[in-house]
């Protein structure tokens, strides 16, 4: 489970923080890309900008460096 706190644009240090426990999992598994955020956590939930975060990465499959650049998008919009 993947649970996200609201924070308006502090959103943005989220997910930096799980792309870095991505390129962590890509190390552990070798593997030549990072993994979507939907390929290792179950279910990912949150609130606030903590919710369109879940959106982007659950429901709509981002990669992590998409997510940030929508994240990045929309922020511009709203704050």
């Amino acid at each position: 489970i993947l649970s996200l706190d609201g924070g308006g644009i502090r959103g943005l240090s989220t997910l930096f923080v799980i792309r870095n426990l991505l390129e962590r999992v890509q190390r552990r598994t070798g593997s030549s890309k990072l993994p979507l955020p939907s390929e290792c956590f179950d279910v990912i939930c949150g609130v606030g900008t903590g919710g369109i975060i879940a959106l982007l990465l659950g429901r709509l499959k981002f990669g992590i460096d998409d997510a940030i650049e929508a994240y990045l998008s929309i922020s511009r919009k709203v704050f």
